[in-house]
């Protein structure tokens, strides 16, 4: 069977592209478009994404998971992953909240305290 994407989640894209491209990937609005669309991103591309991320090098083990075996990772091991500072990874993921908050997507950035969670490694 031939994957494909949904009608909207394409509409959103080509949205974000457009703006991103006039105003630049980090505007607020290319920012909340992009959310928007991974959003709507099917099951299956969503773990591709990831799976690329992975394989790129871009992701660090998972710290742990939560009782439903949703995989969480520690900001600290993303910004090393990434290559810039806890400091400048918490800045990121506060504007990827209020993104979401904006947008009503409560489910978008999930956030738990590490005593929460079943250590992975």
């Amino acid at each position: 069977m031939k994957k494909q994407f949904p009608p909207e989640f394409s509409a959103l894209m080509q949205q974000y592209k457009d703006t991103a491209a006039g105003l630049g990937d980090d505007h607020p609005i290319a920012r909340r478009l992009l959310m928007l669309a991974i959003q709507t991103a099917p099951a299956w591309s969503a773990r591709e994404m990831h799976d690329m991320a992975r394989d790129m090098g871009l992701m660090p083990e998972p710290f742990g998971c939560d009782d439903t075996g949703r995989k969480f990772y520690r900001l600290d091991d993303m910004a090393a992953k990434l290559g810039i500072t806890p400091a400048e990874a918490e800045q990121h993921m506060e504007q990827i909240q209020a993104d979401a908050q904006a947008l009503g997507l409560d489910n978008a950035v999930v956030a738990k305290d590490a005593g929460d969670l079943h250590r992975m490694h």
